[in-house]
């Protein structure tokens, strides 16, 4: 599952797009010079120091340094079909530990428009730190990321009208009332006299 944070960078672009209309958001490449298109794609990820891979023919790859991440762009034809439902599509990100675990990783067809295959990059070539709870990662994922604990500020002074308006919210304090009780003793009677015998 990818980060939420580039799932959030494509979506917000694809709602600009829509805003301004079906020639940004269904805007395919340049079929001119699709390349040229593309690498304006990778350019994000160019600044922040990926570099350019040899992995095969038909195929530019850039990882950054610490190669917990890649991005594919696959020259030539391809199967539109292949690309909507295998991982053969124009364009492949995906990144985490060389374990396998906890890996994410997106693709984009050829019709995709660049603007938003370049919302991701950017945002995957992001190098601001990103919160996460530590113990909701993976312990493999922990191993590999730089944590950098945060601590929350101080809860800030309440100031003088702070005070009087918490004072004006406080319910009144309940007065003294006299409550009746009841005695729980019973009360003594007097001891009857012995029957006395009768007169002879």
């Amino acid at each position: 599952m990818a980060p939420t944070e580039f799932v959030t960078a494509f979506t917000t672009a694809l709602a600009q797009a829509y805003t301004a209309g079906p020639d940004v958001y269904l805007a395919p490449p340049d079929l001119k010079d699709p390349e040229l298109g593309a690498f304006d794609a990778v350019v994000p990820l160019i600044k922040n120091g990926w570099q350019f891979q040899h992995p095969r023919w038909g195929v530019m790859e850039l990882k950054p340094l610490d190669g917990m991440a890649t991005c594919e762009y696959t020259t030539g034809r391809l199967d539109p079909e292949k690309e909507l439902t295998t991982l053969q599509a124009r364009w492949h990100l995906w990144g985490g530990p060389k374990s396998g675990h906890a890996r994410w990783y997106a693709t984009a067809s050829t019709h995709t428009p660049t603007a938003l295959v370049k919302a991701i990059t950017q945002s995957v070539a992001d190098p601001a730190p990103l919160p996460r709870w530590k113990d909701g990662m993976l312990p493999w994922l922990r191993e590999s990321a730089q944590l950098t604990p945060v601590t929350p500020p101080a809860p800030p002074v309440p100031t003088p009208l702070d005070v009087q308006r918490a004072a004006a919210r406080r319910p009144p304090a309940l007065g003294t009332r006299s409550v009746p009780r009841w005695s729980t003793t019973t009360e003594v009677t007097a001891p009857t006299s012995a029957r006395t015998s009768p007169r002879r």
